[in-house]
């Protein structure tokens, strides 16, 4: 981002392919990853419907499409490598939006609702929130691990803003608990729930 500008077009297959650019573009990808990963064979139409201006590339470059699609998600990073621990989700665009709003405000003198922000420079921004924030403080509650070595004290204050905080499940989660609720309710087995 610092040598050259960001980009506004995906070169697949040897064609270039104006895309759009918005950071609300990218929030709305990321949204419909999460909301249709039951129905896969849907997500690829509707994820080059949300991100290419007009022309959309050939479904034989399916793959590239993809590739591209997500290079560009990652501000043109490679993926990040998954280590042993499991990856635990301290925000989210739809639930924080408030939280977002208010700190890209207070920091940066930016409205969100008004701005025109290209994805990668949203996401620089985004990642260089000051921890003077109540964005940033609140990723913290959520993030922090309560540990023996913390007074009574802090442990119960963390666990306390824990739950303040708490993140809701994801649709998938609540409809699996509400079923195996329902299963319990009604005195069916729950084998195949689980």
């Amino acid at each position: 981002m610092l040598i050259n500008s960001v980009p506004d077009r995906l070169n697949i297959a040897g064609t270039e392919y104006k895309i759009n650019t918005d950071f609300r573009t990218w929030l709305e990808f990321e949204m419909l990853l999460s909301e249709n990963a039951e129905k896969a064979e849907n997500t690829l139409a509707d994820i080059k419907n949300l991100v290419f201006c007009k022309n959309q590339p050939p479904s034989f470059a399916d793959e590239k499409t993809v590739n591209q699609i997500l290079w560009f998600y990652r501000c043109g990073k490679p993926p990040q490598k998954v280590n042993g621990k499991s990856h635990k989700e301290v925000f989210s665009y739809e639930y924080d939006d408030g939280y977002i709003c208010a700190a890209f405000m207070q920091q940066y003198h930016i409205d969100l609702n008004s701005a025109k922000l290209h994805w990668w420079k949203f996401h620089a921004l985004m990642l260089s929130l000051s921890d003077s924030t109540e964005f940033v403080k609140i990723m913290g509650y959520r993030s922090v691990e309560i540990n023996s070595k913390m007074t009574a004290a802090q442990k119960a204050f963390y666990q306390k803003m824990k739950k303040q905080y708490k993140l809701p499940l994801k649709k998938e989660v609540q409809k699996q608990i509400s079923n195996i609720e329902d299963a319990l309710i009604n005195g069916e087995t729950i084998d195949n729930l689980l």
